[in-house]
C-alpha cells in the first residue's frame, strides 16, 4: 500500500516540476501540497512501524515463553520414557516369573500323571483278585503267622492308598493354585502393556505440541520480521520522496523569485527587486548569510550561493570534540560518533526545515529519537540517538538551534550523537565540512 501511495507522490512531483516551466505560482501550492502528503504517509508509516516493532517484540517474549515451555515439556518427554522403561523392564520380570511358573506347572502335571498311574495300577489289581473281601482273605490263613502276615499287608495297602488319594488331592490344589497364579500375572502384564502404549501416545502427543508451537512462533516472527523490512524500506523511500518534494518546492520558490526579478527589472525597478529577491532568498532558506552559527566557519556565503554549494555547517555538540568513531570507522558506518556527557545540548548545524523528528519510537530503524534537517537543494543532516528531542516536524531552524539532547537510544553501547550528512541524498563525510 505505501508503494503506490508514494508512487502516486512522486507522480505528483512530476506533475509539480512539469508545471513549474508552465505557471508562475502554481508550482509552489502544488509542491507544498506535496510534502504534506508524503510528511502524512510518513506519520502512517512511522505508526505502522512501531505497532510492528512491538508485535515483533511481543512475538519475542512469546518465542521466550514458548521456549520455556519446550524446556518443560523435555522434562515431562524425559520423565514419560523412564516411566516406559520401568513398564518394560516389569514386563520382561512377569514374564520370566510366568516361564518359571509354567515350568513349575509342567512338573506337577508329571507328579500327579505319575501317581494316577500308580493308582490305577492298584485298582487293577484289586480288580484282578476279584471281590475278595479283606475279611476272607483273614480267614483263609493257614496259620497264626500267616493270618499276622495277612493282616500287616492289608493295613500297609490300606494306608499306601490313602496317601496315594492325598497326594493326588494335593497335586490337585498345587496345581490350581499355581494355575491361578500363572493366569493373574498374565493379566497384570496384560495391563502393564496397554499402559505402556498409553504412554507411548503421550509422548508422542507431547512431540507433536512441542513441534507446533515451534512452527507457530517461527511463521509468526517471520511473516511479521518480512513486514517490518517492507516497512522500513518504504519509510527509506518515502524519506527519498520527502527530499525530492522539498528540494522541488525550492526550486519553485527560486523560479518564482527569479520571475519576480525579471518583472520587476522589466519594469525599471532592478535594484530594488534585487533586494526584495535577496530577502526571499533568505527568509525561505531559513537564513542565509546571517547565520550567526556559521561565523566561526571560512565564510558567511552559506545562504548567498546557489543552492548546490555553500554549506558551512557548524559543530553540532558544542563543548564536546571527541570523535568515538569516524566516517566509515567500521563497516556500514556513514556517520560521526560524538561522544559526551548523557543530555548534553545538539543544536542545528546549519538553517534548514525539520522534515522528521522521531521522538517516539525508541529504537527508530536503530537511530533512536532522532531528527532529519533539510538545508537546501543539496544537502541533509541527521541527529540520532537523541534522549530527548526539542523541536517537530515542518519547523524552520537556524543554526545553533537546541534541536535535542545526547542520548542512548536505538542501537548503541554508550551515550553518543550520530551525525550525518546527505549531499544529494547520499551519505558522505562531515568533515568535509566541519
Amino acid at each position: 500500500m505505501g508503494f503506490f501511495k508514494n508512487r502516486k507522490l512522486r507522480k505528483r512531483l512530476g506533475a509539480g516540476l512539469l508545471a513549474l516551466c508552465m505557471v508562475t505560482m502554481t508550482p509552489l501550492a502544488v509542491s507544498a501540497e506535496t510534502v504534506a502528503e508524503i510528511q502524512a504517509e510518513q506519520d502512517r508509516l512511522e505508526a505502522e512501524k512501531q505497532e510492528l516493532q512491538s508485535k515483533l517484540d511481543q512475538l519475542r517474549n512469546d518465542e521466550a515463553e514458548k521456549q520455556a515451555y519446550q524446556d518443560t515439556l523435555q522434562e515431562q518427554i524425559n520423565l514419560v520414557q523412564e516411566q516406559i522403561d520401568t513398564t518394560r523392564q516389569n514386563i520382561n520380570e512377569l514374564n520370566a516369573s510366568i516361564n518359571e511358573l509354567t515350568l513349575k506347572l509342567d512338573k506337577s502335571q508329571e507328579e500327579i500323571q505319575g501317581t494316577i498311574d500308580e493308582f490305577k495300577e492298584r485298582l487293577v489289581a484289586l480288580y484282578t483278585a476279584g471281590n475278595v473281601s479283606t475279611l476272607q482273605i483273614l480267614l483263609d490263613s493257614t496259620s497264626l503267622t500267616e493270618f499276622t502276615t495277612r493282616a500287616a499287608l492289608i493295613e500297609n495297602m490300606t494306608a499306601h492308598d490313602q496317601e496315594l488319594v492325598d497326594k493326588l488331592e494335593a497335586y490337585v490344589e498345587s496345581t490350581s493354585s499355581e494355575r491361578e497364579q500363572v493366569e493373574a500375572e498374565k493379566n497384570e502384564v496384560a495391563e502393564l502393556q496397554k499402559s505402556l502404549e498409553s504412554k507411548q501416545e503421550e509422548l508422542d502427543a507431547l512431540y507433536a505440541e512441542n513441534a507446533n508451537a515451534i512452527a507457530e512462533i517461527q511463521g509468526a516472527e517471520g511473516a511479521t520480521e518480512n513486514a517490518l523490512a517492507a516497512n522500513e524500506e518504504e519509510l527509506a523511500a518515502n524519506e527519498q520522496a520527502m527530499v525530492a518534494a522539498i528540494e522541488a518546492q525550492k526550486a519553485a520558490e527560486e523560479a518564482a523569485r527569479q520571475q519576480e526579478e525579471q518583472q520587476q527589472s522589466e519594469q525599471g525597478n532592478t535594484n530594488t527587486g534585487g533586494s526584495n529577491g535577496s530577502g526571499s532568498v533568505d527568509t525561505d532558506n531559513g537564513g542565509g548569510s546571517s547565520n550567526s552559527g556559521n561565523s566561526g566557519s571560512s565564510g558567511s556565503s552559506g545562504g548567498s550561493g546557489s543552492s548546490s554549494s555553500g554549506f558551512n555547517p557548524i559543530w553540532p555538540l558544542p563543548g564536546v570534540s571527541y570523535i568515538s568513531a569516524g566516517f566509515n570507522g567500521y563497516p556500514g558506518h556513514k556517520g560521526l560518533d560524538i561522544a559526551g556527557p548523557y543530555g548534553t545540548p545538539v543544536v542545528a548545524a546549519a538553517d534548514g526545515q525539520v522534515i522528521e523528528a522521531n521522538a517516539t519510537d525508541s529504537w527508530g530503524q536503530s537511530w533512536g529519537y532522532y531528527v532529519l534537517i533539510y538545508h537546501n537543494g543539496t544537502y541533509t543532516t541527521r541527529y540520532a540517538h537523541l534522549s530527548t528531542v526539542a523541536v517537530s516536524s515542518g519547523q524552520y531552524v537556524t543554526a545553533g538551534t537546541v534541536i535535542g539532547y545526547e542520548g542512548a537510544t536505538g542501537n548503541v553501547t554508550g551515550p553518543h550523537l550520530h551525525f550525518e550528512v546527505y549531499e544529494n541524498s547520499v551519505r558522505v563525510d562531515p568533515m568535509r565540512f566541519l
